[in-house]
This record gives structure tokens, C-alpha cells and sequence, in this order.
């Protein structure tokens, strides 16, 4: 017994006859029955109910809208999320999804106008053909107003050469991403690796199974197969091979000669697919993105572009116009709703006394402790449109600079302070806002975000997300990506110029840019947050304040 518990032990057992231990016990016999009163009268009471005040709002809320987000997705991955009227299964199960699929069909028509629009004339190899619109007036309306924004606005509808430019260079990183991801998995098959979970284990035993063509190529040597893997000069591929040839494994003759077949499959496609954007060939586009170039005939609503090297990117609005299309179709009486499309547009159509919804200028979809701001949705319906840094991301590796830093830190040896310094002295050269640099496997990589700035044809770094609210998502689109390559005196010119467009600039140092008219609407990190707090605490029927019923 420890000393502490032999002298609290002597204290009771001197004080066993005190009369006041009597009174205590009393007391604690009295507060104890009223608490087991109260306990019982709180679960078990017919006319009690302890949740009364978390049904009667959730219950207020059920019937403004579903119980939970109804999630479907549009264009193969797009995630569109709605908070809607309560309309039953049959509408939101059935009509709701046929609406969906009418008005991708729909624009992925529009959509089709494109190449169209920027195929070259037969008769006239300078030019693109005249291409009649009176089919689809909203294409002629959106180039049309895209035209009307030059002067006015930072966006230019002849910029489409250099977003094409682009998407090729995402297209072959994606294709050149997957193929090392591929190439490097079936090497860590050549050999009994004991990190393989059993889940990978199955996938190897059904990508040996799969191999049958490879099997039956006649090849000269395994050896052979691996030089000419080795020949295509990728380090961490090679530097891989090496350790999975040289360790012993129980994989058949045949079965590795199949997979190194099928790896040098794959890295002769990674090694087509280049991604190197020439900056040379960028500028070259440069002086070809004038609206000048684009002819509009507004009698027989036709578009001819009188330069072969001017192009119109109608993809960019994809979400505008399914947003515009799937909104016509949606019941124009006692239907309320919040949509989501991805994490860059939205829509919304809410009576004005339910409006206290908010839109994150760091991610519309999510709000989150670490949000930098949101603006007010307070017209009754509308769009919002967001443009931000790291919509697309394409990392082009840099084997030469990578090579000679390695050979730099190899020649430090032992001495880490020397080590370090060098380090410094390279994240420093090489802005991280611009480069990856891996201290693992010690190598650099310049990166690309995107959108781009259409003036430089290279990544914009004036902000990281710019946020628009409008009537018309088209147009919103346009003050979007306009007011995200701008810098603050832009933004204060498109201000005056539109007083009536609700925005908000996210800047790369952290700050805010609202217009002076819609601060009211926005709302700080911390009224987020504390917005937020309430929400929670309504739900969970602490302060149950919901409007009154109409």
C-alpha cells in the first residue's frame, strides 16, 4: 500500500463516528433522486421528447428541400450536386436524370460547332470556313457577346489556338503520366516483392494471365528486351529495372520476358507522348489573338475567321451552357434548388427569405476552417462562376538540371551543413510557385497551371481564384477567367465598368479584392466559420431559430 493511501485510509477509520459523514450521505441520498427524477422523466416521459428542438428543424428543412445532397454526375466524371424541393422519387430519380441527359446531349451538339468553326477553307488554306450559325443561335451569341468583351474585359474569344496548344500538352502528360505509373508497376511484378498488398498480389497474377500475346513474341534475350528499355534514358525507370533484374525472384522464364515486353510497350508510348511546351511555338500564337480576325454577319448569323491561325475554344464553356440548358428545363413553379457542377460553377433559385446560402472563393462546393472568404447568394436565382489556379496541373521533368544536382549533392559527400546550403540556394532558383523539387529522389520538375494567361500563353500568377456572380453563367465565365489574369488596377477597372457584377479576387498574397458596393455580401474567414458554428448548432436543435413558415 502506497503512503498516500495508508494515510487517507487512517483519516476514515479516526473519523468513523463523526456525525457529520451522516449528514453528507443524507445530502448526496437527496441531489442523487432528483437527478434520477429528472433522468427518467427526460428519456422516458410520453409527452417529453429531448430532440423536439433538432426535428422541428430538421423537419422545417425537409420540407424546403431533400434530407441530403442528390449526387449525379454529368460529361463521364463531372459531379453535380443539388439541395432541391423535396418532388419525390419519381421526379428526382426519373425526370430529373432524363432532364440531365437531354441537355448534355444538347451542348456536347454545340460543342461539335467548334471544329467546325476552325476548319480551314478548301478553296482558301489562309482562311477557315464560313460556317452558318442560324441553327444554333446561342453559339452565335456567345461569340457574339465573347466579342463585345474585347476592350471592356481581359477575356478574348480568339485566344483559341493557344488553349488548344495546351490541352495537347495535358492530353500527352496524362497519357505519358499513366504509362510511367503502368511501367512502374509491372517492374515491381518482375520479382517476389514482400510490400505488395494482397489486393496487388491478385492483380499481378491477373496481369501474368493477361500477357498472352507477349508470350508468344519471339525475342532474342531478356537482356535484349531490357536494353531497349534502358535506351529510352528514363532514370527512375532504368534505376528501378536495375534493382528488379538483379533480385531473385520465383516469376518463370516466361512470364518476366512477357512483362518486360509488355513494359517496353509502355514506355515507348511515354516516350512519344511528349508534353515540353516550346515557348517559341506559344508565341508564335500570340499575334494571331485578335478579335479583328473574327467576321460576324448578324443577317444570316454566320462566323468566318478571316486568319487559319486565330481559333474560337467553345469547350470553355461547357458547364456555362449545360447550367443554361438544364435550367430551362426545370419546373418554373414551387421549385427551389442549389446546384453544384464540379467545383468551379453553380447555380441557384431560392426565395428570398430562405437566402443564407454562401459560395466559398476558395472552393464553391466546400466550406472548410481554412476558407478565405464567401460572397452572399442574395439575388433570388442566378450563377456563379470560379476561376482558379491548379484547375490543371502538368509537370514536365527536367532530366538535365536533375542530372547536374545529383552530381552537385554527390560531390558534397558527408558534409550535410554544405548539403543544405546548396538546398537553399536551389528552392530559392527554383520558386516553388513554378518548380517541384523531390528531396527524396533528388530531382526537379517545372510545373504548368493552368488556366493560362492568353496574353503570354503561360501560367497566370497574379491570383489564386477569382469568383463571379451573374444571370447568365456564359457571361459569368467570361468575368471569371478576365478578372483571374488581371491585376489590381484591372480589377478596380472592371469594377467601374460593371458596378452591377457581384465578385470576388482571391490574390496570391491572401487578400480579398471585393468591390467597395458588395462588401456587405461577403464574408470574412471568421463570419464563415461562425456562420458555420450556427448551422451545426441549429441542427442539432440548440437554438432552433428557423424562419417562420409562410
Amino acid at each position: 500500500m502506497s503512503p498516500r493511501r495508508k494515510v487517507r485510509a487512517t483519516d476514515l477509520a479516526g473519523n468513523k463516528n463523526d456525525p457529520n459523514l451522516l449528514k453528507y450521505f443524507v445530502l448526496f441520498l437527496i441531489v442523487g433522486g432528483f437527478f434520477i427524477y429528472y433522468m427518467i422523466k427526460w428519456t422516458g416521459g410520453e409527452d417529453f421528447d429531448r430532440f423536439a428542438n433538432a426535428k422541428k428543424y430538421s423537419e422545417y428543412y425537409k420540407e424546403f428541400f431533400v434530407e441530403t445532397p442528390i449526387v449525379y454526375h454529368v460529361f463521364g466524371e463531372s459531379k453535380l450536386v443539388v439541395r432541391g424541393t423535396n418532388l419525390g422519387f419519381e421526379f428526382w430519380d426519373k425526370e430529373f436524370r432524363s432532364k440531365l441527359v437531354q441537355s448534355e446531349n444538347e451542348v456536347n451538339e454545340m460543342l461539335k460547332i467548334e471544329e467546325w468553326l476552325n476548319t480551314p477553307d478548301i478553296n482558301n488554306k489562309f482562311v477557315k470556313q464560313k460556317v452558318n450559325l442560324s441553327s444554333f443561335p446561342e453559339i452565335y451569341d456567345l461569340i457574339e457577346e465573347g466579342k463585345k468583351q474585347n476592350g471592356k474585359t481581359l477575356y478574348n474569344i480568339a485566344s483559341g489556338e493557344i488553349s488548344d496548344f495546351w490541352e495537347r500538352a495535358l492530353k500527352n502528360y496524362r497519357i505519358r503520366s499513366n504509362a510511367l505509373e503502368a511501367a512502374k508497376k509491372r517492374i515491381s511484378y518482375l520479382y517476389d516483392d514482400p510490400l505488395l498488398s494482397p489486393i496487388e498480389t491478385e492483380k499481378k497474377k491477373k496481369t501474368l494471365e493477361s500477357l498472352t500475346k507477349e508470350k508468344t513474341k519471339v525475342v532474342d534475350s531478356i537482356e535484349s528486351v531490357a536494353a531497349k528499355i534502358r535506351a529510352l534514358k528514363n532514370e527512375d525507370v532504368n534505376r528501378l529495372l536495375d534493382k528488379a533484374l538483379s533480385t531473385p525472384g520465383s516469376l518463370a522464364q516466361a512470364d518476366k520476358q512477357a512483362l518486360l515486353i509488355s513494359i517496353l510497350q509502355i514506355m515507348e508510348i511515354y516516350s512519344k507522348a511528349s508534353i515540353s511546351p516550346d515557348s517559341s511555338s506559344i508565341a508564335d500564337f500570340l499575334k494571331y489573338t485578335s478579335v479583328d480576325n473574327i467576321e460576324l454577319n448578324g443577317s444570316d448569323r454566320s462566323v468566318f475567321i478571316r486568319n487559319v491561325n486565330t481559333g474560337i475554344k467553345l469547350s470553355f464553356f461547357k458547364e456555362a451552357l449545360f447550367l443554361k440548358k438544364l435550367k430551362e428545363k426545370l419546373p418554373k413553379e414551387n421549385f427551389n434548388y442549389l446546384i453544384f457542377l464540379g467545383d468551379r460553377h453553380g447555380m441557384w433559385k431560392l426565395p428570398s427569405q430562405f437566402i443564407r446560402w454562401t459560395v466559398s472563393i476558395d472552393d464553391p462546393f466546400a466550406i472548410t476552417d481554412t476558407v478565405r472568404g464567401a460572397l452572399k447568394l442574395l439575388p433570388e436565382e442566378g450563377f456563379f462562376v470560379m476561376t482558379r489556379k491548379n484547375e490543371e496541373v502538368i509537370i514536365e521533368e527536367m532530366p538535365e538540371v536533375t542530372a547536374r544536382i545529383r552530381e552537385n549533392i554527390k560531390n558534397y559527400g558527408e558534409e550535410k551543413d554544405k548539403k543544405n546550403e546548396y538546398v537553399a540556394k536551389l528552392l530559392k532558383e527554383y520558386s516553388p510557385r513554378q518548380y517541384v523539387f523531390d528531396p527524396a529522389n533528388i530531382s526537379i520538375s517545372r510545373k504548368y497551371d493552368l488556366p493560362v494567361d492568353w496574353r503570354t500563353g503561360m501560367p497566370a500568377d497574379r491570383n489564386m481564384s477569382a469568383l463571379v456572380i451573374n444571370n447568365d453563367p456564359v457571361r459569368a465565365r467570361m468575368y471569371s477567367y478576365s478578372l483571374f489574369i488581371s491585376n489590381s488596377e484591372e480589377i478596380k477597372s472592371f469594377s467601374d465598368q460593371y458596378p452591377d457584377t457581384a465578385f470576388a479576387v482571391l490574390k496570391m498574397d491572401g487578400t480579398v479584392a471585393v468591390p467597395e458596393k458588395w462588401k456587405e455580401t461577403f464574408l470574412t474567414r471568421e463570419q464563415v466559420i461562425e456562420l458555420k458554428r450556427e448551422y451545426d448548432k441549429k441542427m442539432k436543435g440548440v437554438d432552433p431559430s428557423s424562419p417562420e413558415k409562410k
